[in-house]
Parts: C-alpha cells; structure tokens; sequence
C-alpha cells in the first residue's frame, strides 16, 4: 500500500484508501443527475477533505489519470484541479513562500 504525502512531506494516508474514499462519496450522488453528481463530490472534497488528502488525490489523478476512481468522480476531481489552477491563475499578491 503506498501513502499520500501532503505538502509538509509527512504521509497523510493511503492513496488507496483516498480512492476509495472518494468512490463512497462518489455512490452516495451517484443518483443525482449528470453535472450535480459531479458537483456534489467536488463539492465536498473541497469542503469536508484536509487540503493534504485532496492534494494527494489531485496528484494521484495528474500522475495515474484518477486510476480506481469512478467515471463521475474523475470529473470531479477534473473540476477540482481546474478550479484550482483557476485561483492560481487569478492571485495577484506577492509570490507563495516555497
């Protein structure tokens, strides 16, 4: 079993289990019409997931594509990183400290 790593270098959890994780919330909108189960698991991986799990989530889909996640979850996990790149893009104070 690998581990996630957040930011600080410290295993956050199995990378596995994250997948995991994200597919129950992705069963629990499965139901939910296409575009609001999307936006349902985004939605709570931004507001109820640690910065580190969903740092270690969005790196495991930019290094393996979202491998074991359900279809509606790698869109969501698309919608997150986009999202992110978005605020990234738009931040106009002085560069982040490494």
């Amino acid at each position: 079993m690998s581990a996630a790593h957040g930011d600080g270098g410290g295993a956050v959890i199995a990378i596995e289990r994250l997948v995991a994780m994200a597919n129950q919330i992705g069963d629990f909108f499965a139901p939910y019409p296409h575009g609001q189960r999307e936006e349902g698991v985004r939605n709570h991986l931004r507001h109820y997931w640690d910065p580190r799990m969903r740092q270690a989530l969005l790196a495991h889909f930019d290094t393996t594509g979202g491998a074991g996640l359900h279809p509606h979850v790698l869109a969501a996990a698309k919608l997150l990183r986009d999202e992110q790149q978005a605020t990234r893009k738009a931040y106009a104070g002085p560069p982040p400290r490494s």
